[in-house]
């Protein structure tokens, strides 16, 4: 082991904050995930500010530090930023909520190592010093009271500690890059897990390999058929080879996207030794103790949770898939949290398979951790179309009137008067009528800062009282609330207000577009290839998901342009200003595309009002399936494994739907599809708003905000219909603006369309 500043070009090269070695090695203390009191990065900047103002003279503020150490395999860059410093002197300063008695014991220990690192480095720039005042400071984000805590160090003891750290650190990446060098070896020589990779497949991979390689934004269409998660894996693990990058993100916007990909993953033949994958999982589909609140006190899987964690490490390598199945098995077997220790292990997988939230939503960890320790990242994001929508899910939040009475039910006096304020600022909040502000609540964000502050210290006061779901879910609710409202600009939000009763009132931060956002966690990574089979236009795609400056592909359909039979009806309107007597027009070409379709047919309406305009008239008719709005999932799964083993059904589905997307009906269980109306979102003030916050920043905004998006939902439903290669169908558009849409090029370019200008001949 060397220290010296020279590294080899060549070399495996790591970089690791200060912080993140504090973590890497606490190896004692209990997960505390209950602890709402942790300040925002917005608190945190402005509290150091203020306490570095407030030092002496010959204190000085953010001192950057870095170490280079060499191991013989590879080279680790130890960097961080002291928050100050004075003669013989090292502070490390920490924004809390609450006195630091009453943060967890893991906090604290590791906020202690992080200030001991620190001051070890420091010393090494300064050898003439031998004691040294180790100064940890803890600021409170409102009242700005200090607490300090000193520690005399010897230099000796110091670098003693440093040694050991690093050391244990050097110690698991050894066998990390061991792991990594044959994994490379192996993906290197990887073959194509079929006889041969289909044309389209090959242009696919080959734009991905190059994205990646060269760290670029990439979006591809790539039509149903395409075999896409092979054609987009597969490359990603082989510029992984070439170390273009580290790891690889694999994100679904639903779960039922991952089994997909874990099955892809099987098919290579990959061992232990080979690849390590991790498939992040929602809390609740990994909890061994869902009734338990996530503290150490209350839940065995938490207790003591960072020494069993340093001791399950190795274990790691043991599967080459680390799944729900295999997580709760080692979890069971050690008595440790599962869904925690897929978080940690996340940071190390050659393959991260998750849902698009552990990237991008504001809670997320993963990004945290990558940022850390400087990995070297490319992001797969499968289904892209819907990153717009989620993108605005993600960065919204909710307070509720119910979710504080429904506490206020269950707690103790104590809590209950300190619900109080949270009640007062809700209410004083809202104005006389229900309706869009440009008006934060900043009343109401204040109160429940003060709120998550106390928490821990009213739960300490209530030592008998078992925390119930509802303390969680608001703890949840109003730290969301808070970290949205910092992130949020009058330019791309919006507040909604809905007074009424204590239990009705709420208020909701609405995302208007998430492109700036979305575009802050591209940035963490090397690169981002997103995909989808409806991606055009790519003005649209690109300006709403982040991604102005990425490269667009459109790939070619697998298919035969005969296997498509699409015909473009444009003698009927269905906008609103021409609905009376729209249903008795439709009902006579239901019937027709009946006869026109060998197999079953999904026919999609804008709304369900429209859809039971048009049913009874349809008359009383077996064949014919109504989707009801209050259909469950197991009925939805026994309507489909109908159209799997019937003939002649048609069912009326609304546009946007679970059966309009991520479904696969090959052959017979699907010739036919028909959509009535471009699928416009409703007018109403929200989607409006939508197109005002457009307009404002030069985006065309009824595009953006109706027509596109509408758009979107209409192909896919579309693309429900021919799924393999022997598939033929048919597919009728409705609505004399897919004339426009057809004439404007937006419609997949492998349809051969009929355009058909009087419906009474079909």
């Amino acid at each position: 082991m060397s220290t010296t500043p020279e590294a080899a070009s060549n070399r495996p090269a790591y970089r690791v904050s200060i912080r993140a070695l504090a973590e890497f090695g606490l190896d004692e203390g209990d997960l505390v995930s209950t602890f709402r009191a942790t300040p925002s990065a917005l608190e945190g900047r402005e509290t150091h500010g203020l306490a570095q103002r407030r030092r002496t003279d010959e204190y000085r503020a953010e001192c950057p530090v870095t170490l280079a150490w060499h191991h013989p395999d590879f080279d680790l860059t130890l960097a961080g930023r002291i928050d100050g410093t004075w003669p013989g002197g090292v502070e490390e300063i920490k924004t809390c909520r609450v006195p630091p008695d009453e943060l967890p014991d893991s906090a604290r220990r590791q906020n202690r190592r992080q200030a001991l690192l620190y001051a070890a480095l420091w010393s090494l720039q300064d050898p003439d010093t031998d004691r040294w005042t180790v100064r940890l400071t803890y600021v409170h984000s409102q009242t700005q009271q200090e607490w300090q805590e000193d520690e005399v160090w010897l230099r000796p003891a110091l670098l003693d500690f440093l040694v050991g750290e690093l050391s244990r650190y050097e110690t698991w990446l050894a066998r990390l890059q061991s792991h990594r060098q044959h994994r490379d070896r192996t993906l290197d020589r990887l073959a194509f897990p079929f006889s041969e990779m289909r044309p389209v497949q090959r242009t696919m991979a080959e734009t991905v390999y190059k994205a990646q390689a060269t760290g670029r934004q990439t979006l591809i269409e790539a039509p149903t058929g395409t075999g896409k998660t092979l054609a987009a894996l597969f490359p990603a693990l082989k510029a992984m080879a070439k170390g273009h990058h580290q790891g690889i993100y694999y994100l679904t916007m639903k779960g039922t996207g991952q089994p997909l990909v874990l099955d892809t993953v099987r098919a290579l033949n990959l061992g232990a030794d080979d690849i390590q994958v991790v498939n992040l999982q929602a809390r609740d589909r990994l909890c061994l103790s869902p009734d338990t609140p996530c503290d150490g006190a209350l839940c065995p899987y938490a207790r003591d949770y960072y020494s069993k964690r340093s001791r399950v490490r190795e274990r790691f390598f043991d599967q080459p898939i680390w799944d729900a199945a295999h997580l709760t098995e080692l979890a069971e077997a050690e008595r440790i949290c599962p869904y925690y220790l897929s978080q940690d292990w996340a940071l190390w997988a050659d393959l991260v398979v998750g849902d698009i939230n552990y990237l991008y939503d504001t809670a997320a960890v993963q990004p945290y951790l990558l940022r850390e320790v400087d990995n070297q990242v490319a992001v797969l994001v499968d289904e892209s179309h819907n990153l717009i929508d989620r993108g605005r899910g993600m960065f919204s939040a909710r307070l509720s009137g119910e979710a504080i009475a429904q506490l206020d039910k269950q707690a103790p006096q104590g809590i209950r008067n300190a619900l109080k304020p949270l009640k007062r600022a809700l209410r004083e909040c809202q104005p006389e009528q229900p309706g869009l502000s440009d008006q934060a609540p900043d009343g109401l964000i204040q109160a429940l800062r003060t709120w998550l502050q106390g928490s821990a210290k009213l739960l300490r006061d209530s030592p008998f009282w078992e925390p119930p779901a509802a303390w969680q879910a608001l703890l949840f609710d109003a730290g969301r609330f808070v970290r949205i409202n910092e992130l949020a600009s009058t330019l791309d939000f919006c507040w909604r207000y809905t007074p009424g009763k204590p239990a009705e009132r709420t208020v909701e931060t609405l995302c208007l577009n998430p492109a700036r956002l979305l575009r802050a966690k591209h940035d963490l990574v090397n690169s981002v290839t997103a995909f989808s089979a409806t991606l055009v236009p790519w003005h649209y795609s690109q300006a709403m998901t982040g991604l102005e400056s990425a490269v667009p592909l459109s790939l070619a359909s697998p298919f035969q342009p005969e296997q498509f039979r699409v015909t473009v009806i444009t003698d009927i309107s269905t906008r609103y200003r021409d609905r009376s007597g729209l249903a008795e027009r439709i009902a006579p070409l239901i019937r027709a595309f009946q006869r026109h379709t060998a197999g079953n047919a999904l026919v999609f309406f804008s709304s369900y009002q429209q859809m039971g305009q048009c049913e009874p008239l349809l008359g009383d008719d077996p064949t014919i399936i109504a989707q009801r709005r209050d259909m469950s999932l197991l009925e939805r799964l026994a309507l489909l494994d109908r159209l799997r083993t019937e003939q002649g059904l048609t069912v009326l589905a609304p546009l946007g739907g679970v059966l309009g997307e991520g479904i696969d009906l090959p052959g017979d269980a699907l010739t036919g599809v028909m959509v009535i109306g471009p699928g416009l979102p409703q007018v109403n003030p929200l989607n409006d708003r939508i197109r005002q916050s457009l307009d404002r920043s030069g985006q065309p905004g009824f595009d953006f905000a109706y027509r596109f998006p509408g758009l979107h939902k209409v192909l896919q439903a579309a693309g429900r219909c021919v799924r393999t290669e022997t598939d033929t169908g048919d597919i009728w558009l409705v609505d004399d603006r897919f004339g426009d849409y057809y004439q404007a090029g937006w419609l997949p370019a492998h349809w051969q369309v009929r355009l058909v200008e009087r419906s009474t001949v079909l």
